[in-house]
């Protein structure tokens, strides 16, 4: 059976008008909710994005200071290493006469004795020269001086190197015969002493 409706159709249509503003006011009041959850969704990345920022700040900074320490570390380091250089320059060519003669005299043969020594170091152009060392000496006989020199030709010392006789002489020490002779030879650089190492202090 048709249903009959007797109100007047301004009724119904006021109350289809009610409905429509009803449902904008609850869609208008989603959207509100929606944009007040968004906003506060993204203050708070936008919070901790700035908490970031801040912590990476103060990292930042930090290392810049550490920056600064370990530059003025490096202006020590390189006033150091500038010292050290004039030090290991200044004792390139360090010889250690003593040390020389003490080793020196190891070699000896039984027959020689050395009556002058004498020693220079100078600028040369053969690299591992030092300079210059010469010698007077006194042997029983010449084959005596034959053995000096391949003694000091023997490679059994560094500090020395091309050996040679320049004179040689007869002579008498009281009732014995003896040749005396002089003799030179290079100074090598190993000869130097490690000086330079040990005035040198070692920074840990």
């Amino acid at each position: 059976m048709r249903p009959i409706n007797l109100l007047p159709p301004e009724v119904g249509q006021e109350r289809s008008r009610r409905r429509r503003v009803g449902a904008g006011v609850f869609a208008a009041c989603v959207y509100v909710a929606l944009l007040v959850v968004g906003v506060f969704y993204w203050n708070g990345k936008v919070a901790a994005a700035q908490s970031d920022v801040d912590a990476q700040t103060a990292i930042n900074q930090s290392l810049e200071g550490d920056v600064a320490t370990l530059s003025s570390a490096n202006e020590v380091k390189i006033e150091y290493d500038g010292k050290a250089d004039l030090v290991r320059a200044a004792l390139a060519s360090d010889v250690d006469w003593g040390i020389f003669l003490n080793d020196l005299a190891r070699l000896l043969p039984q027959r020689v004795w050395m009556e002058t020594f004498s020693g220079t170091v100078a600028s040369a152009s053969i690299p591992g020269v030092l300079g210059q060392v010469a010698f007077s000496g006194v042997g029983f006989d010449y084959p005596d001086v034959s053995e000096w020199l391949r003694a000091l030709d023997s490679g059994q010392f560094s500090g020395v190197t091309g050996p040679w006789v320049s004179t040689v002489s007869q002579g008498a020490i009281g009732d014995t015969d003896v040749v005396t002779f002089s003799s030179t030879a290079a100074l090598t650089s190993g000869a130097t002493t490690n000086r330079a190492d040990t005035l040198i202090p070692e920074v840990p």
